[in-house]
């Protein structure tokens, strides 16, 4: 047993090095096996340096991900994939979040983010609480087993494109207040609200029973979402301004995330944004205007929302071989193609009656739009094939046909 602090700390950190490098190339079950042999009857405050060790770790590359241009919605998805890393991830945002200040220095939207997702007791004086080695030994393995498992996760995390500022950019200090208003201020507070009257008639079509009234409620926020986008873009074409670009990540929910990205590529494709799929993390980046990404956004999660609830009810219908994870697949893969035809031919339709002079302002968007896409991703490819049940595939399809849409025009 150490006899000294320094002592203690060295071995603390050999021992951490040997969990590290075994979970890098060994099963968890081996993991585990280390983890207790060094755990049980050793002295109780090298268990706890090497825990404060492994915390420490665990934050630097939380701080590290952020430079890298991972966000805390986007690190808590992709730790969410295992029930083992989601345990602590949370946890371990708020305790970086602490230690860098990001409360009182990050932008609105990070801390919008840190308040949906840090524990209830989240706040800026937020330390890890070391495991009380009363719970006992076998607590306390699992913790350091749960905490390793997040350790590889972040150890090998690729760069994803910054969406906006990192925290090394950040101001050192906190706001004294808001900014004035600006007058693109003022306009996105006005957008703001358009798109909160919006989500309330999509609340309302979603919590209806009657199809009559669903659709009534979803076809007025149709109106006023296709209305506000095409008037932004006359606005900016009479204005001269510049067309503005923005990129949003859109977490994809399991299991099939990859087929549902096929339902975000189509609504995306309608609403004049492109998107790129990060298959190992189960996200999608939505590259457009301001107003047509948060529109297609909006009309994904409506979307996503009918074809879950339409295919749980073929599957109902037609016994346990509609709920194979084939047909699934191949029911939202129809489903996301049949709403991609109806929104484009509804898009075609609602921007026919502006005329003629509307063309060239789409134009330069669309130009405006690419250029942002292809200089964030100059090297994206065309991904692959799915195997496909005809059954599926056609309960897919007239569920699409069923659909009733939040943007992109108003359907015959």
């Amino acid at each position: 047993m150490p006899n000294s602090d320094a002592e203690r700390t060295d071995e603390a950190y050999v021992l951490l090095q040997t969990w590290s490098r075994a979970v890098a190339r060994s099963s968890v079950h081996h993991v585990r096996l280390l983890v207790a042999d060094a755990v049980r009857g050793r002295d109780p405050e090298l268990v706890r340096r090497v825990e404060q060790l492994l915390v420490d770790e665990l934050s630097a590359r939380v701080a590290g991900a952020w430079e890298t241009g991972w966000e805390p919605r986007d690190l808590v998805h992709a730790a969410s994939t295992s029930p083992r890393t989601a345990v602590h991830v949370r946890t371990m945002v708020a305790v970086q979040a602490a230690a860098s200040g990001a409360t009182a220095r990050a932008p609105q939207s990070w801390r919008d983010q840190l308040a949906d997702l840090a524990p209830a007791d989240f706040s800026p004086g937020t330390r890890w609480r070391p495991v009380d080695p009363g719970t006992g030994t076998s607590t306390q393995i699992r913790t350091f087993v749960d905490l390793l498992l997040l350790l590889k996760l972040l150890a090998g995390l690729r760069p994803l494109d910054p969406l906006g500022p990192t925290p090394s950019q950040w101001g050192r200090s906190p706001a004294s207040g808001p900014p004035p208003a600006t007058d693109a201020q003022a306009s996105t507070t006005g957008r703001d609200r358009l798109l909160n009257r919006i989500r309330g008639l999509l609340a309302k079509a979603e919590a209806t029973d009657h199809p009559a009234e669903a659709e009534t409620f979803t076809a007025k926020a149709q109106e006023l979402m296709t209305r506000h986008a095409v008037d932004e873009a006359l606005l900016r074409g009479r204005q001269h301004d510049e067309v503005p670009v923005a990129s949003r990540r859109v977490l994809l929910p399991s299991p099939y995330a990859t087929v549902k990205a096929t339902l975000l590529h189509a609504v995306a494709r309608a609403n004049r944004c492109r998107t790129v799929l990060v298959t190992e993390y189960d996200l999608a980046v939505l590259v457009g205007t301001p107003t047509d990404v948060d529109q297609t956004e909006l009309l994904f999660t409506s979307l996503l929302i009918q074809a879950t609830r339409a295919m749980a009810e073929s599957g109902h219908r037609d016994g346990s071989s509609s709920r194979s994870s084939t047909f699934r697949r191949s029911f939202l893969l129809a489903y996301a193609t049949r709403v991609g035809e109806r929104l484009r031919e509804a898009d075609r339709a609602t921007t026919a009656t502006y005329g003629t002079d509307l063309v060239p302002l789409l134009q330069r968007e669309a130009a405006a739009v690419d250029a942002e896409f292809d200089r964030q991703f100059p090297a994206v490819r065309q991904g692959g094939s799915t195997q496909v049940d005809v059954r599926g595939w056609e309960a897919g399809r007239a569920a699409a046909d069923r659909a009733t849409f939040v943007a992109g025009g108003i359907p015959a």
